[in-house]
């Protein structure tokens, strides 16, 4: 079964070069990661739906005073039945049937495209932490489904920074990850800064609310994309080690992978699939997982 964005009142929309996790109290945790190259820039999308159609009719940009050199934690707030109010916690991911990334098999949508740098397919181990300040915001989400914003165009393979090992093909990736949050009748999204200078309890600073309407939808949009690429030697796959350190001290960076069918020649084949070649390097900056 396809997942159903007709309930959801707020989504969240995630792009460019950033590491994520689910931690272990059901919360889901983005870092972007600080590069000079990169922009971060967040938007909040207003749109107003038709009371018998419930399909858009005009959206507006909602202002809002966010600082983007702070955490940003983004709450479900409602009203209890004695008027006190509640935290609505609990975030999922979206999985649905089959999955292979090499044959390109399974939902668009699946979590699963996400590239997992502990999983399998990279790691296969849990890495360290190194720079914590070069991960800077981090984003905190209290709830929602978590799902695929979409697939790359390209396939990918993984090659060793070192040399070694050869080139695995993999296949497609998620180019960025989606929220979607549905509210209770009465309640609000809120999104606010937190330093580590606030002390506990302390009321959040230059919050934005989004209350909740059958009639109105937001879509926040989040991306830490490059302003200037150059894929003559690698990707911004590699920033994730400014970040990151495996404690084998391996590194891995992205190539596209292209077919060659019968054409293609023994010394450019992919081990395994040879019917495929390595080409240049992809111009993505993917948000990836830990632990996914």
């Amino acid at each position: 079964m396809s997942l159903d964005h007709s309930k959801a009142n707020v989504t969240i929309s995630v792009a460019g070069i950033a590491i994520s996790r689910l931690h272990k109290r059901n919360q889901f945790e983005i870092g972007f990661v600080k590069c000079e190259r990169h922009n971060l820039v967040l938007d909040i999308q207003k749109i107003e739906l038709d009371a018998e159609t419930r399909r858009p009719i005009r959206s507006s940009l909602k202002p809002h005073s966010l600082r983007l050199d702070e955490d940003i934690l983004i709450d479900v707030v409602y009203p209890d039945k004695d008027g006190s109010l509640q935290f609505q916690r609990g975030v999922s991911t979206y999985q649905c049937g089959e999955f292979d990334r090499l044959s390109d098999t399974g939902d668009t949508e699946d979590f699963r495209w996400v590239a997992d740098l502990e999983g399998p397919e990279f790691h296969n181990q849990k890495l360290r932490i190194k720079n914590l300040p070069e991960l800077t915001p981090t984003l905190f989400i209290s709830n929602g489904i978590l799902y695929t914003k979409e697939k790359t165009d390209e396939s990918f393979a993984r090659i060793s920074v070192h040399g070694k090992p050869s080139p695995v093909a993999l296949g497609k990736f998620a180019h960025g990850i989606s929220t979607d949050i549905t509210c209770p009748k009465g309640g609000e999204v809120i999104l606010s800064n937190r330093s580590d200078n606030d002390l506990p309890g302390s009321r959040a600073r230059n919050s934005v609310s989004l209350r909740q309407s059958d009639y109105i939808k937001y879509l926040i949009t989040i991306e830490n994309h490059c302003d200037s690429f150059d894929e003559s030697e690698s990707t911004d796959f590699r920033l994730f080690y400014d970040v990151l350190e495996d404690p084998e001290e391996k590194k891995f960076d992205l190539r596209r992978m292209v077919a060659t069918g019968r054409f293609g020649t023994p010394d450019s084949a992919l081990r395994e699939q040879g019917d495929f070649a390595l080409d240049g390097y992809p111009q993505n900056c993917l948000t990836v997982t830990r632990g996914g």
